[in-house]
């Protein structure tokens, strides 16, 4: 019986040792894994971090050219305007003109508003040269003692003129209006 109960020691022992190495086997292997899965995750963390940060660039851009379409959009639409020259008083002398000197970055229109002094029993005109594109334009409106007279603009140097047709030295009060 002893060497029975020695050969099943021996053979329980070797089973120990064998299961012992095998648990070691799969924990080197388990701890392997870890690792390697450890390290994946930290490439997908550093692909994440990445694709965030270009989609916050993107987004980004998107509101920059959103901001400048509505921008064109105020333009293509001429809801955009600039005061020129804002209620400027001038004594202006029978046949003589002020003249008002600006430029139009955009096509549009200027509004000139003339309103005569209440003693002014002058007529008033409004003439607007400019040259731009090929086009030569040059037009004069009546505007009486008081009126707007309003001139479509292209890109240009533009010229505003407010004279004086009556007989006498008569006193005006101008402003002037790009719309765009």
């Amino acid at each position: 019986m002893s060497a029975q109960k020695s050969g099943k020691k021996v053979a329980s022992r070797n089973l120990a040792i064998a299961l012992g190495i095998i648990s070691i086997v799969f924990l080197v292997g388990l701890v392997g894994a870890i690792l390697n899965y450890t390290s994946i995750i930290s490439g997908k963390d550093n692909d994440i971090s990445t694709r965030d940060s270009q989609i916050q660039t993107l987004t980004n851009q998107k509101n920059q050219l959103q901001t400048w379409l509505q921008g064109n959009n105020s333009i293509a639409n001429l809801t955009t305007s600039t005061i020129w020259v804002d209620s400027k008083t001038v004594s202006i002398q029978t046949s003589y003109q002020s003249v008002w000197n600006s430029t139009a970055n955009y096509a549009g229109y200027i509004s000139v508003q003339v309103t005569g002094s209440p003693s002014t029993t002058s007529n008033f005109y409004v003439r607007v040269t400019y040259s731009s594109h090929g086009v030569n334009y040059d037009n004069q409106i009546y505007a009486g003692i008081s009126g707007t007279a309003v001139f479509p603009v292209l890109p240009a140097s533009i010229q505003i003129r407010v004279g004086n047709l009556g007989t006498a030295l008569a006193n005006a009060t101008v402003t002037i209006m790009y719309y765009y």
